[in-house]
């Protein structure tokens, strides 16, 4: 590298590697993400089976470790590494429910229900 020489080069410097060293706060790397729910796997599964919710395990995660995990990227993690836990060891993965709610309107059970009108006099 040729000699450049500006004020402040060697702090920007030291601002990037600090950069390096963690990842963004938004997003961030998904390797890391996976490897971090690899590596707690035994105490998320026992979390889920005494029936804590991810949105609960995700906050305790997030509260001693300083990256952004998501509750569907976090169960997403989980269900694959379960599965090749299965694999390798033949313990039962936990079923993976759907949380997926239907909104708006039921259709004819909707319209049955509402109130008829009241008649005057």
């Amino acid at each position: 590298m040729p000699d450049f020489d500006m004020p402040g080069i060697g702090r920007a410097r030291m601002g990037l590697t600090e950069l390096a060293r963690s990842p963004a706060r938004r997003g961030g790397c998904s390797k890391v993400k996976y490897e971090l729910v690899k590596e707690l796997y035994t105490e998320i599964r026992a979390a889920r089976i005494a029936g804590h919710s991810w949105e609960v395990i995700k906050n305790s995660i997030r509260g001693s470790v300083d990256v952004r995990i998501s509750v569907k990227s976090l169960a997403a993690f989980f269900a694959e590494i379960d599965k090749r836990y299965e694999a390798e060891t033949g313990v039962k993965a936990l079923p993976v429910k759907n949380t997926k709610r239907k909104r708006g309107r039921i259709g004819k059970a909707f319209s049955e229900a509402a109130p008829e009108p009241m008649g005057g006099e």
